[in-house]
């Protein structure tokens, strides 16, 4: 064989390891990374799975607290629990406690409106809590308990303690003493009372 011919042999055979070289290269780097996303979805996902259906097991046994306790329908029973347990969990609140601010406020009447002005579900005033809330639309009972919640728990905060937050939740910060926030205070605690008592079969 010709010393050209010979050099040209070596050129095609070193191109052919070469691109072979680099294909095998390429497709263990596919391979490790399609391992490596299958293992990441597989731990990630299962955790995401059962906290949904934790969530659905809990808002589904509220609901039904919901019922038993206030005479509520199951469609509507399922939409509060929804945002009660929300807001409720956002806030650090007992959703108990909560249920029974909103039954003792509104009767669960998503258009609610007070001779003051106060607005849905927790009685919300919007020239006094719009702004502290966001300026949410106090309209849409989710926003409204969202916001209740909020003001509830800034009150907590304030007072320091939530035996005082819900006084002033109905009489105001400086009036907590008196007769009145007693008997709202008592209003509340009975409706907190009942939905604690019932049991889901």
């Amino acid at each position: 064989m010709e010393p050209r011919h010979i050099n040209a042999f070596f050129l095609q055979t070193g191109v052919l390891v070469c691109f072979a070289s680099l294909a095998l290269v390429a497709s263990l780097a596919i391979a490790n990374v399609g391992s490596n996303l299958e293992r990441s979805v597989t731990v990630l996902a299962k955790p995401a799975l059962d906290a949904r259906a934790a969530w659905i097991d809990e808002n589904a046994e509220f609901a039904s607290r919901l019922e038993s306790a206030f005479g509520l329908s199951r469609p509507v029973a399922n939409e509060y629990a929804r945002w009660i347990l929300e807001a409720s969990t956002r806030q650090d609140l007992d959703p108990n406690l909560l249920a029974g601010l909103v039954h003792a406020e509104s009767t669960f009447s998503t258009s609610a409106r007070s001779h003051v002005g106060a607005l849905g579900p927790t009685q919300v005033r919007p020239e006094y809590w719009a702004q502290f809330c966001g300026h949410p639309n106090l309209r849409d009972p989710e926003q409204n308990i969202l916001c209740g919640a909020q003001i509830l728990a800034h009150l907590r905060d304030r007072c320091g303690d939530e035996t005082c937050a819900v006084k002033a939740y109905n009489v105001g910060l400086g009036s907590t003493g008196g007769a009145a926030a007693q008997r709202y205070l008592r209003k509340i605690d009975r409706r907190r009372s009942l939905m604690a008592e019932q049991t889901v079969l």
